[in-house]
């Protein structure tokens, strides 16, 4: 992000990052398999051939507590007739009709896809199981304007065994952050336009990175779920809460919507027809291979344009995490990216099973625990993506912007040759460093002489060909396109350097009647 603030900065007038849309799924860890039903049935004293039975008993007090909600909140259960029906545009509808304001504004009841148990017949030993299995049963949402979160829901299934959504959306969150704290705003669906402290609006939403989210959650399902106090104390099956989906937004708002409406139309088009699979795999995270894409990338990296009624939308993804930019409002750019899928990432941790064993790298879980580190790889991602938009509208000329690199340089009254960027030993140099891992993670001396010599045949040429790389990593630093890691053996590509190789690779990729045009 460094770089494209630092290009664009006298257009800007803010930039804020923080949750947008986010999902939780709550459900037992016990009532998640077959193996874990049956264990509940031997607590509760109960045989599979009386499962059925007590599930329907549950799900009988579950609809009449629901009823009874309504009932004492004088609300209708409104029922929609399609699962694709816009819930939340009739929940504020109801709460327009009732002039609700705040608390409980509706309850809606829909029939839709779940995941429920079923006593079925094993053919093979003639015996009864328990099977988990695809279903349609009954769903209530309960919408609220919540004191603190704003407008949000709690989807509640009414079968076996009685799994929770709540979705809420983090910049509605900050409105009320805004309006505790005194601070004056303005805003637009999810855009926050314009408030009286910029500073602070980042700050409240830092916060939320903070929260106690079981707490939070359980909160919630307290107020909308009958059989909360059967299944947690009783039962002993308390909700596990993950995060289903997360979205994170950077918005940059400038200065004029004049200024976004030049620069916009370069951005989609590079979005397009320069950035590449490796590119897009790099803003994700992943880590690639000097060459290729090796055995764990089987699957297609996809990108699109979509003209929506907002504005612009370019999304970039690979399986089921995504990257996207669009331009919500005329004055403003939204970078966010989507996770659905938390394990393609990793966190700092210790074995869920050892909290006090050794930290290391593993896969990142869905429960909420983790869900700051989501935070963290979705802010990375978006600050990818605005580096490399931060040179498509550059205004320098090419031969202006290289015409450093072809200068001799002195360094503690050294001189150092000149470069040329486009052709030979330099040119390969140039596009090596510019590689997407290398410019993600950093680079090695080891790691640049594997890229460009490949695997020596012996010792003695590896230490020439590494002493040959520690003079070119010596000439690049000189000339300020890397620059050195401080107490480690690993380089970066500087901000001007990104700048340089971003418009070196983009020309080097074009054909001539592009170049013409």
């Amino acid at each position: 992000m460094k770089s494209f603030l630092l290009r664009f900065a006298p257009l800007i007038l803010s930039v804020l990052s923080g949750f947008d849309r986010l999902r939780f799924r709550g459900c037992s860890r016990l009532l998640s398999n077959s193996r874990g039903v049956d264990s509940y049935l031997y607590q509760r004293k109960l045989l599979i051939k009386q499962f059925t039975d007590h599930a329907e008993q549950l799900t009988q007090a579950l609809v009449q507590g629901t009823e009874a909600i309504a009932q004492a909140n004088r609300l209708p259960i409104r029922y929609l007739n399609s699962p694709n029906s816009d819930k939340e545009e009739a929940a504020q509808q109801i709460a327009r009709q009732h002039r609700l304001y705040r608390g409980r504004i509706a309850i809606l009841s829909c029939v839709e896809p779940c995941r429920t148990f079923r006593v079925r017949k094993n053919l093979n030993t003639g015996l009864i199981e328990i099977r988990k299995e695809e279903g349609r049963c009954q769903h209530f949402y309960h919408y609220f304007l919540h004191e603190q979160l704003g407008l949000c829901y709690v989807r509640l299934q009414s079968w076996f065994p009685f799994s929770v959504r709540i979705g809420l959306n983090g910049r509605a969150w900050l409105y009320r952050q805004l309006q505790r704290a005194g601070l004056g705003y303005r805003c637009r669906d999810n855009i926050l336009l314009d408030t009286d402290d910029w500073q602070r609006a980042q700050h409240l939403l830092d916060q939320q990175l903070h929260t106690d989210w079981p707490a939070l959650l359980d909160g919630l399902v307290a107020q909308t779920n009958p059989l909360l106090p059967y299944l947690r104390d009783q039962a002993k099956v308390p909700y596990y809460w993950m995060t289903e989906q997360s979205e994170w937004a950077t918005d940059i708002l400038f200065r004029s919507p004049e200024h976004l409406a030049r620069l916009y139309p370069r951005w989609v088009r590079h979005s397009i027809e320069v950035l590449n699979c490796r590119d897009i795999l790099r803003f994700l995270g992943r880590a690639l291979p000097s060459t290729g894409y090796g055995r764990r990338f089987t699957r297609a990296v996809k990108a699109d344009v979509l003209q929506r009624h907002e504005g612009i939308r370019t999304k970039m993804w690979y399986e089921h995490n995504s990257v996207k930019m669009y331009d919500k409002v005329p004055q403003g750019v939204r970078f966010e990216t989507t996770i659905n899928q938390p394990g393609d990432f990793t966190v700092y941790r210790t074995k869920e099973n050892d909290p006090n064993g050794p930290l290391a790298w593993r896969p990142m879980r869905k429960g909420v625990a983790d869900l700051h580190r989501q935070a963290q790889v979705s802010q990375r991602a978006n600050d990818r993506l605005a580096e490399s938009l931060a040179t498509v509208a550059e205004t320098t000329p090419l031969g202006k912007l290289l015409e450093p690199l072809g200068q001799p340089v002195f360094v503690n009254g050294k001189r150092l040759r000149a470069l040329n960027p486009f052709t030979g030993s330099d040119g390969q140099l140039l596009r090596a460093i510019a590689q997407g891992h290398f410019l993600l993670q950093g680079f090695r001396n080891r790691d640049l002489r594997l890229a460009l010599h490949g695997t020596p045949a012996d010792k003695v040429q590896q230490l020439r060909q590494s002493a040959a790389i520690s003079r070119k990593l010596r000439l690049l630093r000189a000339h300020g396109l890397i620059t050195k890691v401080q107490k480690t053996h690993r380089y970066q590509v500087s901000v001007q350097g990104r700048r340089i190789l971003t418009a070196l690779l983009t020309l080097h990729e074009l054909d001539l009647a592009k170049l013409s045009a």
